[in-house]
């Protein structure tokens, strides 16, 4: 229709189907090994909030976040344990006696927990200071949002310790502590 001889029709429609195979691809790979210098560049120049963010993305996936523990344990950060007092529903960044900086583990990444409702507990924690104890706790929180089996996997984890640590009679009073929210 427009004059081309048709052997070199042919000949231009070959070239651009090859270059279809991999054009697409060398397009996205110029994306990627940008978003993979720039994540680089964030890992090495702040892995600590570089971790706490990259978990809190891949909360859910327990997998994933013992791999990051593991590079955690490797470059030598720590990771701080979950607690009612301290922890957000994300990982956060926080301060050691030491003067280090480590994580905080996600009381929305404590397995059978949830985010919202560790959001709300966290919201809480803002308004009104820190739980004195496990009664304290009990009647503070919105007994719609924190349930019986929630309140049982923070206990498990570890997440009351500085209030009581002991672990086996916080999960033994749990009826007692959801009954006095309630």
């Amino acid at each position: 229709e427009r004059g081309v001889d048709k052997r070199q029709a042919g000949h231009i429609f070959e070239q651009v189907e090859k270059f279809a195979g991999y054009g697409f691809n060398k397009s996205h790979a110029a994306a990627y090994a940008l978003i993979a210098y720039q994540t680089a560049w964030l890992k090495a120049n702040y892995p600590v909030e570089f971790f706490a963010a990259s978990m809190t993305l891949d909360m859910g996936n327990t997998d994933k976040l013992n791999i990051f523990r593991q590079e955690l344990v490797r470059l030598g950060i720590e990771l701080l344990a979950p607690e009612v007092n301290a922890s957000e529903a994300g990982f956060t960044v926080e301060q050691t006696a030491a003067g280090n900086k480590a994580i905080r583990y996600a009381l929305g990444a404590i397995k059978g927990v949830g985010a919202a409702a560790m959001e709300s507990l966290g919201d809480e924690r803002a308004a009104n200071g820190p739980f004195k104890d496990l009664f304290d706790f009990a009647l503070r929180c919105d007994s719609k949002v924190v349930n019986k089996r929630q309140v049982e996997h923070l206990a498990a984890a570890g997440g009351f310790d500085t209030l009581h640590p002991n672990r086996a009679e916080v999960h033994a009073n749990v009826d007692v502590l959801t009954q006095q929210a309630s």
